[in-house]
């Protein structure tokens, strides 16, 4: 499995699929994992290297959301505490997405050592700005959604660590499951920690990492950016620039499925039948 970043404190581990990274941060006295994925020998080289640096201390397990690749792998960590926000604890419809990962696995032919379940939770975060102590050290946690319904934007001042989810990708334009007013109250409360925080180091769930604030705020600015052109494209049934979009991120099969999804939740933000 690549490694995309490792130093005294922080290891990301990126996979093959859909460049998925998993989160590994090491405390004096805790090991934080977030989003363990993708494929069943990924999930094991993971629990590897989790058990190199864990060495007794306390293991906990944080999801950024519910959507299936993130929580693919939970089982793989029975004795892990378990962190994520209060919406991802009501998700309306759990089976739904345990059934898409049973038809990945399927559709290649996939066994896991382990079972799959939706994750119950230990650690419930509910608000904006919440502190929780893990082991020696504060997280700050903020609700995040938009892109899905329940996602959870994790900060660690100490190591300047933001990690965000499905958000501030360099490799994916917004995708927006849930709400266009709430993505963008998202990019607002991100920008807002950027200005604001000692951020050294942002992760994002699909992608590179950085720790340059210039390149920060321009995937905030690409991101509303993109938001707004296709506020206007709906709102006056002009044409969008796909063909500079798909030149931009690539993949143009699977990101024109994302995109016509974007297309009709705009519709429905805006009010506009078609």
């Amino acid at each position: 499995m690549l490694t995309q970043f490792q130093n005294d404190d922080v290891l990301l581990l990126e996979s093959d699929l859909f460049r998925t990274v998993t989160t590994i941060i090491t405390g004096e006295d805790y090991v934080l994992l977030v989003d363990p994925n993708w494929l069943p020998r990924e999930v094991e080289y993971i629990a590897g290297r989790v058990g190199e640096l864990a060495q007794g201390k306390q293991l906990y397990l944080l999801f950024t959301h519910s959507d299936y690749d993130h929580i693919i792998g939970y089982e793989r960590f029975p004795e892990a505490t378990t962190i994520a926000s209060a919406a991802f604890t009501t998700n309306p419809g759990p089976e739904s997405i345990l059934t898409q990962i049973r038809d990945f696995d399927d559709s290649y032919y996939l066994t896991r050592s382990y079972g799959i379940s939706y994750p119950e939770i230990d650690i419930v975060v509910e608000g904006d700005g919440t502190i929780w102590q893990l082991g020696a050290d504060e997280f700050i946690f903020l609700q995040s959604p938009g892109h899905n319904r329940d996602g959870l934007i994790t900060f660690l001042p100490a190591k300047g660590v933001l990690i965000v989810g499905d958000y501030l990708s360099n490799i994916e334009f917004p995708y927006v499951y849930h709400g266009v007013g709430e993505y963008r109250q998202t990019l607002n409360k991100l920008e807002t920690l950027i200005e604001s925080q000692q951020v050294k180091l942002l992760v994002t769930g699909h992608g590179d990492a950085t720790s340059d604030i210039a390149e920060m705020r321009s995937r905030l600015a690409d991101s509303r950016a993109y938001l707004d052109a296709l506020e206007t494209s709906v709102r006056e049934k002009t044409p969008f620039d796909t063909a500079g979009l798909y030149a931009r991120y690539g993949f143009p099969k699977v990101m024109g499925d994302f995109q016509a999804g974007n297309v009709k939740l705009m519709e429905g933000y805006l009010g506009i039948s078609v």
